[in-house]
């Protein structure tokens, strides 16, 4: 028998949010409402929409792999260079670019145990070991993370929706060694309200940060797989040399760039989640549930230790919510703030099984 790398029999598989489809199949539903995987309630953007059709005639070539028409609006956005910008085949790709450059066999990466399972994967992958710290109050703990080859911080944390402030993750770098690799998540940010990271100023003063987004959530272009990262000129160069060729298709480069400058799409988008985040929430807690504060487009409810049972009755009715079990939070689900319709109808389900 043909054996595969050691470190494989120690991965678990990764589980997402099941799809519409599946759902339909399951319980011979024709209408199914999708609110377990985060993704824009919208659609995607309309400029990327048309961006992407004009590359019909162009899906026989290959792409350019380093996206020079995305990277130079993404450096122009952050007030980069070019050279301090990549792309991937989604945010994930770029996590496992981080772990297979920095970590060997005997290094270990931090991170928290309720969190997203990318970096406990792409660590064990890469041969090292993941060190998986408790959330304290539901929050990242940025103080006990000390030492290692890797830190990874998912700000606003999936699956809670709580995150920490731009000062707070400032005064945490600080702290940190230089030769400690901090990978900064941040694919929700844009959900916060908050401000954007000055990442030109940010890069030159932690050269050992890493900081990736996506454009998943808030554009809409999950399907795409599109994100990339910032970080110092070393850090890029060196994630080049093990990216493959032709990482991101030329689509989703080119709707990936319409997004960029579709403005009012994005206004739309955070203006309905905000409100409709507020709304759900207070809607849920009158119902008696325990809601976190989120600053991301999910909410995290506690529902008990039916939960199982809980969420195959709603998909039974056509509405899929994610179960956190595989997130070591089995008495909780995570909803992804839909359309004001979408909400209602949750509600609606959750006031009758409350």
């Amino acid at each position: 028998m043909l054996a595969p790398r050691k470190e494989l029999n120690c991965l678990p598989d990764y589980v997402p949010g099941k799809s519409i489809d599946e759902i339909k199949e399951k319980y011979n539903l024709k209408h199914v409402i999708k609110l377990a995987s985060n993704e824009n309630p919208l659609g995607p953007s309309p400029m990327a929409m048309a961006a992407y059709n004009k590359c019909v005639q162009k899906l026989h070539l290959y792409p350019r792999g380093a996206a020079p028409e995305l990277v130079k609006k993404l450096a122009k956005k952050w007030k980069v260079k070019d050279e301090n910008i990549i792309t991937g085949n989604g945010s994930d790709e770029i996590l496992d670019l981080a772990a297979r450059a920095y970590l060997s066999k005997g290094d270990w990466a931090a991170g928290a145990d309720s969190t997203f399972s990318v970096y406990s994967f792409v660590t064990e992958l890469a041969g090292a070991k993941y060190k998986a710290f408790p959330l304290k109050d539901f929050y990242y703990p940025l103080e006990v993370f000390k030492s290692a080859k890797i830190i990874f911080i998912c700000n606003p944390n999936n699956p809670t929706g709580t995150y920490h402030s731009n000062k707070k993750i400032f005064d945490f770098l600080k702290k940190v060694p230089k030769n400690i690799l901090v990978v900064l998540d941040m694919a929700y940010w844009e959900f916060t309200g908050e401000s954007e990271l000055p990442l030109n100023k940010w890069i030159k003063q932690f050269p050992n940060l890493l900081c990736t987004r996506t454009f998943s959530k808030l554009y809409g272009l999950a399907a795409l797989r599109i994100g990339y990262a910032v970080a110092s000129e070393q850090i890029i160069a060196t994630l080049k040399k093990i990216k493959p060729p032709f990482n991101t298709n030329y689509p989703a480069q080119m709707a990936a760039a319409a997004a960029l400058d579709d403005v009012a799409f994005a206004k739309e988008t955070l203006q309905m989640n905000a409100a409709e985040r507020d709304d759900l929430t207070f809607g849920l807690e009158v119902f008696g549930f325990d809601v976190l504060p989120s600053g991301a487009n999910f909410v995290c409810v506690k529902v008990g230790k039916k939960a199982a049972e809980f969420v195959a009755n709603l998909e039974s009715k056509g509405i899929v919510v994610r179960h956190l079990k595989s997130f070591g939070m089995p008495e909780w689900v995570r909803i992804t703030v839909g359309t004001p319709k979408q909400n209602a109808m949750l509600l609606t389900q959750f006031s009758r099984q409350s």
